[in-house]
């Protein structure tokens, strides 16, 4: 769709003002008029620039619209961080006037508010930037009443999908909006305090507590100390209008199901202290998402693939981003066609255990999972917090279902580091589900072609660096002290098994690294004898050599484990000779 419509007074002063005008001494300038137009707005709509410079307007795309082109001549056209695009004319030399072409996406979901009312379902447009599609979020309010998920079915016996999360792409989708009824007032103590109602007791015995978003006429916003202490239910949802739970808030309750929504402002592991049955979270989203177009929402995308793969045999690979810039992916799936490969690596400074949680539950049988944990961060990597780290939360952001195929149970800190992820975020900028990280290079910048292809890999070209020596002064030990088995193996040797159990073949591959960023400890003994006890005590077999692993610099892109492209399609022929060597041994002769 395309509609022109011109600024009478813009066009009268750019009739006014030609290119050679000067606004001061010696210096041309050009005045640049941006046309309104439907489904779009502008800032600044006319520009005046010096002859010669570049004219950019920052556009913000109204839902469901999107620009694909200008009648100027040479321009680019790059996504904005505002779910918007940039425009820029480069090298103006006259006075114009600029018309953009806007198309109106016309695929959209269907929301029904499924409240007995007859309500005409409500379109909301989609822009398919992902495999899966982001939800709504704040789209209907029902007094009373607490939205708790979508459904591909009115009666809920469909597929459930959380608030802003993802749902299967389908023409035609309608999904349908799920409620609880807030438990009855009565059931409740509670003081009145500066900003709503603060909930100081629970006298029922429900089997789900929907807390009430409301109690005497005020919001609801703080659950205090010990109010549902020793309670049992099987499940609790609680409001959006909640800013704080208290320490103790939870202690001793025996549910198992949380509901949660992500605009609450405190919140920490003591208000659930001695929860022992809390099993599963669902992260309900009303912000805005903030990460959306950057790395860490890759992870979403690349399980989206995951999840399309989930009954297909597939080679997965695994660890933080020296997998994602270490692998050309199509050379992979050249040299084993009978597998389908996805590329899980993302960030390597957050927890890797619920990363490896959430890919199990796409595994099976004749699976692959290629695993090469980065030495820097051996905590996070080898498993050996049971704790979450803050910014995993950072990629669940576009998708916060994920949380729920968690079993909270094999974790310590949850809460605590969700807390500290709602804190971060909270003055970060506001974005749109709709951006895609293929959009954006490494540093968040637009780029003219998709930085990331289907399997996952970042491919926008990283020549080779022009000197060997490390990038960062942070020296990493390869040494036996460095890895304690009680800690280090032996978490990351149960998570193997976890796979294994499944039938899932591991293999772990050393992860490159640049050979003068090691410690003076790491000696060749030193690391001949890493090499060893690794081998001795991990469950998996370790299937290329660590000195291969050790890189001259000049592969390295950035960093000290990130390959340029060369390295990183060198990288790969080493992993595919290694991985056809090891499955040949596996295969029984004859």
């Amino acid at each position: 769709m395309r509609r022109w419509r011109l600024l009478p007074a813009l066009l009268c002063l750019l009739l006014l003002c030609a290119c050679g005008s000067p606004a001061a001494p010696g210096a041309s300038y050009c005045r640049v008029v941006l046309e309104e137009g439907e489904g779009f707005t502008c800032g600044d709509y006319a520009l005046t620039v010096a002859s010669g410079e570049d004219a950019s307007f920052l556009i913000r795309c109204e839902d469901g619209y999107a620009v694909t082109g200008a009648d100027c001549g040479e321009y680019t056209l790059a996504p904005a961080a505002n779910g918007g695009a940039v425009l820029t004319i480069p090298r103006v030399r006259y006075s114009t006037v600029v018309s953009l072409t806007v198309i109106h996406n016309d695929t959209v979901i269907r929301y029904d508010i499924n409240d007995g009312s007859g309500a005409p379902a409500v379109e909301v447009p989609v822009t398919p930037s992902h495999l899966r599609w982001n939800t709504a979020t704040d789209l209907f309010d029902r007094p009373g009443w607490t939205q708790t998920c979508w459904n591909t079915r009115a009666d809920g016996s469909g597929v459930s999908v959380g608030l802003g999360s993802r749902t299967e792409a389908a023409e035609g989708l309608t999904l349908y909006a799920q409620w609880s009824r807030w438990s009855p007032a009565e059931l409740f103590r509670w003081e009145s305090g500066p900003d709503g109602a603060s909930v100081t007791g629970y006298l029922g015995a429900e089997d789900v507590i929907t807390v009430p978003a409301e109690l005497g006429g005020l919001p609801v916003r703080r659950i205090a100390a010990d109010a549902f202490l020793n309670v049992g239910c099987a499940a609790v949802i609680l409001p959006d209008t909640l800013y704080a739970l208290e320490d103790g808030a939870f202690r001793g309750c025996a549910l198992s199901e949380l509901y949660l929504f992500d605009n609450i402002r405190s919140i920490g592991d003591p208000a659930f202290e001695g929860c022992e049955e809390l099993a599963t979270l669902h992260l309900n989203a009303v912000e805005a998402p903030v990460y959306s177009g950057t790395y860490f929402d890759t992870f979403q995308d690349k399980f989206d693939r995951l999840l399309s793969l989930r009954d297909k045999k597939k080679i997965v690979l695994f660890a933080g981003s020296s997998v994602r810039f270490g692998y050309d992916s199509a050379a992979l799936d050249a040299a084993f066609p009978e597998y389908e490969i996805v590329n899980m690596g993302v960030f390597a400074y957050t927890s890797a255990m619920p990363q490896m949680d959430i890919i199990l539950t796409c595994m099976g049988e004749g699976d692959i999972l290629l695993h090469s944990p980065e030495f820097d961060v051996a905590e996070f990597q080898f498993c050996a917090s049971g704790d979450i780290e803050y910014r995993f939360f950072n990629m669940m952001e576009s998708n916060y279902d994920a949380l729920a195929l968690l079993d909270l149970r094999r974790y310590g800190a949850v809460f605590t580091p969700l807390g500290k992820y709602l804190t971060v975020k909270d003055p970060m900028a506001k974005k749109s589900y709709a951006l895609s990280p293929s959009a954006f290079d490494e540093d968040g910048n637009p780029v003219s072609s998709p930085s990331y292809n289907e399997y996952g890999d970042y491919v926008v070209y990283r020549p080779n660096a022009s000197s060997a020596l490390p990038v960062y002064g942070t020296p990493v030990l390869y040494t036996v002290a460095a890895f304690p088995k009680e800690t280090y193996l032996d978490p990351l040797n149960r998570m193997y098994q976890r796979f294994l159990e499944k039938g899932t073949r591991v293999y772990y591959t050393y992860s490159p690294r640049n050979r003068l960023a090691l410690s003076d400890a790491s000696t060749p003994e030193a690391r001949a004898e890493l090499d060893r006890y690794l081998r001795e005590n991990l469950r998996v077999p370790i299937i290329t050599e660590l000195e291969d692993s050790l890189w001259s610099g000049v592969y390295l892109y950035g960093t000290d484990n990130h390959l340029s492209t060369e390295g990183a399609a060198i990288h790969t022929g080493q992993i595919i000779a290694a991985l056809k060597a090891a499955m040949g041994e596996e295969t029984p002769a004859g």
